[in-house]
């Protein structure tokens, strides 16, 4: 099972988190990003940007969002990230401040709903806290280290109906 990434949608997304937080590093915009994905996957059988998740050394990582934040992205993308955020004043870690409102039209009321709880959620926990977290989430534990998460593992343990709601979802839909 595999989703289509909509980049413009996850720009927007991590606007949306920085907005939220106000000034965040990457590891907690990336984070937040992937607790609102996986809840959204596991309620409502979609994720709310279709990245791919890498299972990184302090846990998941969306591949795209990633290099979005990094400025690794080819025009026209790089430019919208860079309209979008900037870096911010840290000098310990990398973090991000927001250029712009982000523009709700990208998402619904269950994006948004899914988004906000997991900016509450990761905002509270420190890093180690997180990082120790999604190391005990079964798509994280199963795939290599710097390979891809598997979207199925995501789903262990909710109904049926919603893994059957996501795999239909992965072949046809658009976020």
């Amino acid at each position: 099972m595999r989703f289509q990434v909509d980049k413009e949608k996850t720009v927007e997304a991590l606007l949306y988190i920085v907005t939220r937080y106000g000034e965040v590093g990457r590891f907690h915009a990336l984070k937040t990003l992937y607790y609102a994905d996986r809840e959204h996957l596991r309620r409502y059988g979609r994720p709310i940007t279709g990245d791919r998740y890498i299972a990184m050394e302090n846990g998941p990582v969306p591949s795209y969002a990633y290099n979005a934040l990094k400025h690794e992205v080819a025009e026209p993308e790089r430019a919208n990230v860079a309209e979008a955020l900037s870096p911010g004043e840290s000098e310990r870690h990398p973090t991000y401040v927001p250029h712009r409102d982000p523009d709700l039209s990208y998402f619904s009321k269950t994006d948004i709903s899914c988004i906000d709880w997991a900016v509450d959620y990761c905002r509270k926990r420190s890093f180690g806290a997180i990082s120790d977290e999604t190391h005990e989430h079964l798509a994280w534990k199963k795939a290599p280290l710097n390979g891809e998460m598997n979207v199925a593992d995501m789903l262990d343990g909710v109904e049926q109906d919603i893994i059957n709601e996501a795999e239909t979802f992965a072949s046809y839909g658009v976020l």
